[in-house]
């Protein structure tokens, strides 16, 4: 049982290693959106800032974190199987910083292939439905700023995962649901004003 959840363990580790290796593959393409300072300036990955080109230069920061929570993991995992008894909780611990993961960069990016959220590529494929949602006062991020009330939070919805990006103005909405569409990305109706 303990063979089987190291081996586990290392798996997850591999998996994480090769999406971080995708994701700065992939900010390596060229973006079909956003392409200018306005469009970067109306979406948002967190309500309370916007979100940083998906350069290299500009997500350094991010990077270095995602890197060194890496280095971490791994020199705990091995020094967990070289200098400790197996602990449950050792394993509990390491895969806390794992789930963070996708929250590191602050970037949203449409490429050739699919969406780049945070540190996640989402092929399009992969993609089952999207929806736009009005950020109304019953809305988890209504009150964070301003600029959020009352504008839409997008949600991209894979088969095991969804990724929520805010849009702050109609038009990105519009050109984002264009683009969905293109990709044969079913919307999902949002029944509005339920009550």
């Amino acid at each position: 049982m303990e063979l089987f959840i190291e081996i586990f363990f290392a798996v997850i580790i591999l998996f994480w290693i090769y999406r971080f290796a995708l994701i700065l593959v992939k900010m390596k393409r060229k973006i079909i959106l956003p392409n200018s300072d306005d469009e970067l300036a109306v979406i948002r990955k967190f309500p309370q800032k916007i979100i940083n080109p998906p350069t290299f230069s500009k997500q350094i920061g991010g990077i270095i974190t995602y890197v060194l929570i890496f280095l971490y993991v791994i020199i705990m995992f091995i020094v967990g199987q070289f200098f400790l008894e197996f602990y449950w909780s050792l394993y509990l611990l390491l895969m806390l910083p794992i789930l963070q993961f996708s929250n590191i960069l602050n970037m949203f990016a449409i490429i050739e292939e699919g969406i780049i959220c945070g540190a996640r590529f989402i092929g399009w494929r992969k993609i089952k439905s999207f929806e736009f949602a009005t950020i109304d006062f019953d809305h988890r991020f209504y009150g964070y700023s301003i600029e959020v009330n009352n504008q839409y939070e997008m949600i991209i919805k894979t088969r095991f995962e969804t990724f929520p990006c805010i849009i702050t103005s109609e038009e990105m909405m519009e050109k984002l649901r264009s683009i969905l569409y293109q990709h044969n990305v079913r919307e999902l109706e949002l029944a509005e004003n339920e009550l």
